[in-house]
């Protein structure tokens, strides 16, 4: 079982990749593996979370947990669909967190056949619940995060369901969290934004950004690319129609779901990424 944060050491034998919400798109990814060349002996596959829900085969991109090549930190749909088993389980009907998951997608937990049912309470439930918040990969000369929402500090909506069953009274002003935060006993203090936050992406001034063209289509660089003592930090949550960095926040969910001529599943590579920001 993983903490909050693993750390995971370089890969100097192959390619780190990171690829943006799946939402159970399990076929744009084999599209995607096969246009890179993905080699899983020595390369690595990152997600930024919310593997399930909307797409056509939420129970086949689960099962990409049991890969050894494969790292994914929780998103908010992991999140509940953990809610809406624990829910079910306990009182017999789907209520808060249980409704809110088949709202936003999670209706395939009920076509599933006894067989994939058990399949997903008795081994992919727990590799989901095992899954850390966020992913830190530390080579020789650089790291990376890989975070679903953001590293933020405070409470997203202090008005939310979400934060008054936290019973937190936090009023201190939102902050950036750096490499040195990411600690267990700082990111418990703050698992609903990393998983649901949106504040960051939010307060970004777009007039004010330039846009680098890269192969794998424009990148918005905010007037604040990088935050001092905050690596690359890879994350998704909040669809845009290009990608964008702000903060040291690289946002990568183009809405693949959606599956319309401007939407698109993204994988990119780390080094690749760093040749783009003129940071190798």
């Amino acid at each position: 079982m993983f903490g909050l944060h693993r750390v995971l050491p370089g890969n100097p034998a192959g390619r780190d990749f990171i690829m943006g919400d799946l939402h159970g798109c399990l076929d744009l990814l084999q599209i995607e593996l096969d246009r890179i060349g993905f080699d899983p002996s020595t390369d690595r596959l990152f997600s930024v979370g919310d593997l399930v829900d909307r797409g056509p085969d939420s129970l086949g991109c689960l099962r990409l947990l049991r890969e050894p090549w494969f790292y994914a930190v929780r998103g908010n749909h992991e999140e509940m669909l953990l809610g809406y088993f624990q829910v079910r389980d306990s009182s017999g009907e789907s209520r808060k967190p249980g409704d809110l998951f088949l709202r936003n997608g999670g209706r395939w937990v009920l076509q599933l056949d006894p067989d994939e049912e058990a399949e997903l309470r008795e081994d992919l439930l727990p590799r989901v619940s095992d899954l850390p918040y966020v992913i830190s990969v530390k080579g020789h000369v650089d790291q990376f995060n890989v975070v679903h929402a953001e590293l933020l500090s405070g409470r997203i909506d202090a008005e939310s369901w979400l934060s008054r069953l936290a019973g937190r009274d936090d009023t201190a002003p939102a902050r950036v969290l750096c490499d040195a935060d990411l600690t267990d006993q700082v990111l418990t203090e703050w698992l609903e934004p990393l998983a649901w936050g949106r504040r960051l992406i939010n307060s970004m001034n777009s007039r004010t950004a330039s846009r680098v063209h890269t192969p794998a289509g424009s990148l918005l660089k905010s007037s604040t690319p990088m935050h001092p003592g905050l690596s690359l930090t890879y994350v998704g949550h909040t669809p845009q129609d290009e990608m964008v960095l702000h903060d040291s926040h690289l946002f990568l969910d183009r809405g693949a779901f959606r599956r319309k001529a401007n939407t698109c599943l993204l994988v990119v590579e780390h080094q690749q990424v760093l040749g783009w920001l003129g940071s190798r």
